[in-house]
């Protein structure tokens, strides 16, 4: 069999790829007659490569599966280097199978710029963003580096992989047998059973505990688990930007989404716990703020795959370097389950903490309330859609005032923060999971940067529900020039602007509609819910609402903007505040 065939049918029969994400070029145009030939794989194709990589990505989230994106050399390779990096900041398994000129045409180690036509060294660009990026050049290497990399991506912390086939050798004769040896997988570290037993010890004597839960715990697949030791524990969860869907928001334990942007109350119940038990989280600076403020009075435990996080921003008495099914296995295994009462002062407290900050005051407005929005898309939901979010205040307040159920999932770029993602990752939702609603959440930012997939929406009939929070400003940054600078908005509002989205998607023969008005916002989400295929919700937004509460820089999780006042706030300090 040729190399495209045996490529294709591995990627169909041992990693269960079902779509493949791509734009046509010289170089891939072999692998592409091969995916049109080849049937249970078909392709994808979009109109940028960086949105195909992004597509890969969302395919990947959605389904727990490898992603693929396929493009040709020199341009269509660095056009993905933005959604490689997503996926790597985010420990998603992606291949970026690139097709490289053919060898007789590549520089290698020759001391010029460029050989052949549309070439480029995309493997070593992709090295420090990928957990393996390789150039087979024979058909042995080919077939061997085609399985390790696979292997690879889903191993230990997940990753995006880059293989860059040079056309000639995708061409050359492979045995049909390797099609049926996949590789062995690495095996996961053992956990040191003493650990557990600290664990356990720790939750047995604290007060004030809380869970937090980070992108690890639906990377690992042990949300149920989570939920199981939650109940048996009797431990409040706080959830971080990856963790949202981590853990069930409408769940009696669930308190909120802590760090820079988080619920005022979840960061206060973060910021006043006797024990942080932090699962698959980094515990990052947008988790932590000022890290030598964070959870202060507080013992830690920290599991995580990746060795490298554990006491690297927060130092912990229980780092534990394993796999979170492993970790619960045993803490499930050994531990007896705490009675309901346990922590009876502590959810008093977190829920008076609740009730006095669970609402954010805001000046008055025009158009309407985007939080509104999002607590009315939550309500209408089944109970088993796909939320994307682009990056910008959307992600914030859609963090903030989302409620993600135990069916649901929420899809957001966490490390690299791209803008342009809600759409193209949506598109590659839908194609994982064609059996559930996919609702990209956006602003006219990062729409505009995704125009050119309308086209892919109409023409793959993608049915992605479209929400774009418009204020016609870069909001986020906007106000941070408000924070920081007296001289203006420029490229935020200055040089700045937004095209009419009715005329747009008109343009493409999508579905829309604008709400301009509170009173209107069930209406229109019925509407958007209601509209057969895709569709797109257009929201008037004053430019006035910010992506607050946010933690003022230099500040612990507690001090927040707006500000409120300190006397107010210290009344549920139960540690000393800081000076």
């Amino acid at each position: 069999m040729k190399g495209t065939d045996f490529i294709v049918q591995y990627l169909r029969d041992h990693e269960a790829v079902t779509h493949v994400f791509t734009y046509a070029g010289g170089t891939n145009a072999w692998l592409l007659d091969t995916l049109q030939r080849t049937p249970g794989i078909t392709f994808i194709a979009t109109r940028d490569e960086k949105n195909a990589a992004l597509a890969a990505d969302g395919y990947a989230r959605a389904c727990g599966r490898l992603g693929v994106a396929a493009p040709m050399s020199g341009p269509g390779a660095t056009n993905l280097i933005t959604g490689i990096a997503d996926a790597y900041f985010d420990s998603v398994p992606v291949l970026f199978l690139t097709s490289q000129v053919t060898t007789s045409t590549y520089k290698f180690d020759k001391p010029v710029r460029q050989l052949g036509y549309q070439e480029t060294d995309i493997v070593s660009i992709a090295r420090p963003i990928t957990k393996r990026a390789e150039l087979p050049t024979t058909a042995d290497l080919m077939v061997r580096e085609l399985k390790e990399s696979t292997a690879v991506a889903r191993a230990g912390r997940p990753g995006p992989v880059l293989v860059d086939i040079p056309s000639d050798v995708q061409r050359l004769e492979v045995s049909e047998q390797e099609v049926s040896a996949p590789v062995s997988p690495a095996r996961d570290p053992a956990i040191d059973p003493s650990q557990i037993e600290a664990v356990l010890a720790l939750i047995a004597r604290a007060e004030r505990p809380v869970v937090v839960v980070g992108g690890g715990v639906r990377t690992s697949g042990t949300t149920r688990e989570l939920v199981e030791f939650v109940e048996r524990f009797q431990l409040p969860v706080v959830v971080s930007l990856m963790g949202k869907d981590g853990f069930p928001n409408d769940h009696p334990r669930y308190v909120g989404y802590i760090g820079s942007y988080g619920n005022r109350y979840a960061n206060l119940t973060l910021a006043n716990c006797d024990l942080v038990v932090a699962l698959g989280s980094r515990l990052d600076s947008r988790q932590t703020a000022k890290p030598s403020t964070f959870a202060r009075a507080a013992k830690k435990i920290h599991v995580s795959i990746d060795a490298n996080e554990l006491n690297n921003t927060v130092k912990s008495e229980v780092a534990i370097h394993g796999h979170l099914k492993d970790f619960f296995a045993l803490t499930l295994a050994k531990g007896t389950s705490a009675p309901a009462t346990k922590y009876q002062p502590w959810f008093k407290y977190i829920a008076e903490v609740k009730r006095e900050f669970n609402t954010e005051a805001v000046v008055p407005y025009t158009g309407v309330n985007p939080k509104m929005v999002l607590h009315a898309l939550s309500a209408a939901s089944r109970g088993n859609e796909i939320f994307t979010t682009d990056v910008g205040n959307n992600q914030m307040w859609s963090a903030q005032e989302l409620t993600i159920r135990a069916g649901q999932r929420f899809l957001t770029s966490g490390g690299l923060g791209t803008m342009g993602f809600a759409i193209p990752v949506g598109i590659g939702a839908y194609f994982a999971a064609p059996d559930r609603g996919v609702i990209a959440i956006l602003g006219d930012g990062g729409f505009q940067m995704s125009i050119p997939e309308l086209q892919t929406i109409a023409h793959s009939r993608v049915p992605l529900k479209m929400v774009v929070f418009n204020n016609q400003i870069l909001g986020l940054m906007w106000h941070f020039q408000n924070e920081n600078f007296k001289s203006g908005h420029p490229a935020t509002e200055d040089g700045y602007s937004c095209p009419d989205l009715q005329k747009l998607a008109a343009a493409y023969g999508i579905p829309s509609m604008r709400l301009d008005q509170d009173s209107a916002i069930d209406q229109a989400v019925a509407w958007l819910n209601a509209t057969p295929g895709p569709a797109l919700l257009e929201v008037t937004v004053d430019r006035v609402w910010a992506g607050y509460p946010k933690v003022k820089p230099g500040n612990p999780l507690e001090g927040q903007l707006p500000e409120v006042d300190l006397e107010r706030l210290r009344r549920f300090m139960l540690v000393p505040p800081v000076a």
